[in-house]
């Protein structure tokens, strides 16, 4: 059996669509990039945006050089439909449509398709796909391999699956069709490190070997248990608080744009995407499974997808959180990221709730990779380890959220101030915080406080921690905040990073940066600074930067600066 690769060159066509430069000029068109994001680049991005979902011809031809007895498939995920030499293709094979020389072959795609295509040579049979999962059998775990395989004529041929040293093998008798063929292994518990979720663990895979006469292939494959119990989310017989965001489907994406925007996810402490409804593609799944993100589906199991570690179907019970995504001005950004964390902290307070989910990662991170304030605020929101404050009416309730896998011994500080920058009262609270678990901290009364002129903060130690927030405690157009001065001074850590450090002479909240017209991202950019210290954060930029030009592109906005009274 022989693979010949048809990844690489072919002509993109729009089927009666805009924009007209697309019409009378093809496009050229690399499968290993999305047929959106290859517009994208060519195209302007106004005009882009109304072919997102709509079909597309991709063309090209090969040559085939075909032996006596030689029979020949297609292999193409994920297209609408294919043509060779003019005539559709049904099923696999395609001997009765190909020649010798020169082929021509059609495609027809959805915007956001992009995959391997690859022509299958044989005689007897043609091996489709094999996918692998893992399942615990008491102490030990068997490995079982589903093989899609062909035969052109009824034949046996010796099936071989081996990972880590360990190999079964039996002689399978392949009936004329198509169908489907099954191997296990079975291997120790003590050989394997299993897969974990983000924040819970390493992300460790294997490779497993399926031999198939004289064809080979490896398919990557992970160990882990994963079960949704009452609508709680447990991975390896471990409760996990579900932290994370609707995954935008119709979001086309290539392998860079999933490394982008799954990495950015993965960032903010998120541990999980939702799927509403559908399935997305195997680098989608790779790349979540590099990073340790669990994808959740409300559809029933597929088995296309079951090798994939992060690939998850149940029911969570989680609340989605119908954010607002504003670009207009700063403080509608202020307000979403604020709104966000403050629902996202009331949510994880509540030891019922076995998950926290928003409406979209394009919430807090654009297409383009461009992190929002809510994006930096998410960061610290879904921690393991948070303070939790929320005021109901005169009471001040007080938690914290320990999503983690061990107990945590907190100090916790709740402090108040006035907006002019003077302290007031202060509470000392010491806690023991079991794991997987939110503990009411204290109740304090509020009625005696001038809302409009105090804010709260806490702070949040261990031995290894420290982690602040902030609440202002009336309606944010009430509030009597000062507008503040602050004094910006940088270091050079090296030609792509820069320390920032930033100083106010007032609280200053919602603080954000941004370097106008420069790639890259700070390690915090939503924070708030108090006179008494300083902040300060790393900027990381994606080429090398001066001094000069940090200082000359950098912009500062804050809560108080942008609210219009």
């Amino acid at each position: 059996m022989e693979t010949i690769s048809l990844s690489g060159s072919w002509i993109l066509k729009a089927l009666d669509q805009t924009p007209a430069s697309l019409k009378n000029s093809p496009v050229e068109y690399n499968n290993t990039n999305s047929v959106y994001t290859t517009l994208l680049s060519k195209f302007d991005k106004d005009e882009v945006k109304e072919l997102r979902g709509k079909d597309f011809e991709i063309e090209r031809s090969f040559n085939l050089k075909i032996e006596e007895n030689e029979r020949i498939s297609l292999v193409a995920r994920g297209v609408k439909s294919a043509y060779v030499n003019g005539e559709k293709v049904e099923g696999y094979e395609i001997t009765r449509l190909v020649k010798n020389g020169e082929n021509s072959i059609k495609m027809v795609v959805s915007s956001s398709y992009f995959g391997d295509v690859n022509i299958i040579k044989s005689t007897n049979g043609s091996c489709y796909g094999a996918s692998i999962r893992a399942k615990k059998s008491n102490n030990n775990w068997v490995l079982s391999a589903k093989i899609e395989y062909e035969a052109f004529i009824n034949h046996a041929l010796p099936v071989k699956l081996s990972l880590l040293g360990n190999e079964k093998e039996e002689k399978i008798e392949f009936k004329k069709g198509l169908g489907f063929y099954t191997i296990e292994l079975e291997i120790s518990e003590e050989l394997i490190e299993p897969w974990s979720i983000a924040g819970d663990g390493k992300q460790i895979t294997y490779n497993a070997r399926i031999q198939i006469g004289d064809y080979e292939t490896e398919r990557n494959i992970a160990f882990r248990t994963i079960e949704v119990r009452n609508g709680a989310l447990y991975v390896n017989d471990r409760e996990t608080f579900v932290m994370g965001a609707v995954w935008p489907v119709e979001l086309s994406s290539d392998q860079k744009r999933y490394d982008m925007m799954l990495s950015s996810a993965a960032w903010a402490n998120m541990n999980a995407l939702l799927i509403e409804e559908g399935h997305e593609s195997h680098a989608f799944y790779s790349t979540c499974d590099r990073l340790g993100l669990i994808v959740l589906h409300n559809e029933k199991e597929d088995e296309e997808y079951t090798f994939h570690p992060s690939y998850v179907v149940g029911k969570i019970k989680a609340d989605i959180y119908k954010a607002v995504v504003h670009d207009e001005s700063y403080y509608d950004k202020c307000i979403d990221a604020i709104n966000l964390e403050r629902w996202t902290l009331k949510t994880r307070s509540d030891n019922s709730n076995h998950g926290v989910i928003y409406s979209s990662l394009l919430s807090t991170v654009k297409e383009d990779g461009k992190w929002r304030p809510s994006h930096y605020a998410a960061r610290r929101f879904f921690s393991d380890l948070v303070p939790i404050m929320y005021q109901e009416d005169n009471t001040l309730y007080v938690y914290v959220s320990n999503d983690g896998a061990k107990e945590e011994d907190v100090d916790l500080s709740v402090k108040f101030m006035t907006y002019a920058g003077q302290k007031r009262n202060k509470r000392m609270f010491s806690e023991k915080i079991m794991p997987h678990t939110a503990k009411k901290i204290a109740e304090l009364d509020l009625s005696r406080i001038d809302k409009t002129n105090e804010f709260v903060y806490i702070k949040l130690r261990t031995f290894s921690i420290h982690r602040e927030l902030t609440l202002l405690l009336d309606d944010i157009k009430k509030i009597k905040a000062e507008k503040p001065s602050f004094e910006i001074k940088t270091r050079k850590i090296n030609s792509k990073s820069y320390s920032i450090r930033i100083i106010s002479n007032k609280p200053a909240f919602a603080v954000h940066l941004e370097l106008d017209g420069i790639s890259g991202n700070f390690s915090d950019s939503f924070f708030e600074v108090r006179p008494a210290g300083e902040k300060s954060v790393i900027f990381t930029s994606d080429e090398d930067l001066s001094e000069e030009e940090i200082m000359d592109k950098i912009r500062l906005y804050d809560l108080q600066s942008s609210i219009v009274r």
